[in-house]
């Protein structure tokens, strides 16, 4: 899993890492918050806004990660 944030040092980038690290704990390989100011769900926002990549699917593993965990992954990114 990664974040994208519009800017790395920003209030958005401190949630990323919160996130990332609860989805970490769920199973999931933490590819870190990267910038990105090329995403207009992120640039068209009024408030801090995080873009999750999560299971990327290029593996048996991480697509079963996704149906067997479901409801823990949500709850990591609500918590």
């Amino acid at each position: 899993m990664e974040s994208l944030v519009r800017n790395r040092y920003g209030e958005a980038a401190r949630l990323a890492e919160n996130i990332n690290t609860r989805l970490e704990q769920v199973g999931f390989e933490n590819q870190g918050v990267n910038e990105r100011t090329d995403l207009a769900v992120l640039n068209q926002t009024q408030m801090p806004a995080v873009l999750l990549e999560l299971g990327f699917i290029n593996s048996d593993a991480d697509n079963q990660l996704l149906d067997t965990r479901f409801q823990e992954i949500a709850g990591a990114v609500a918590e």
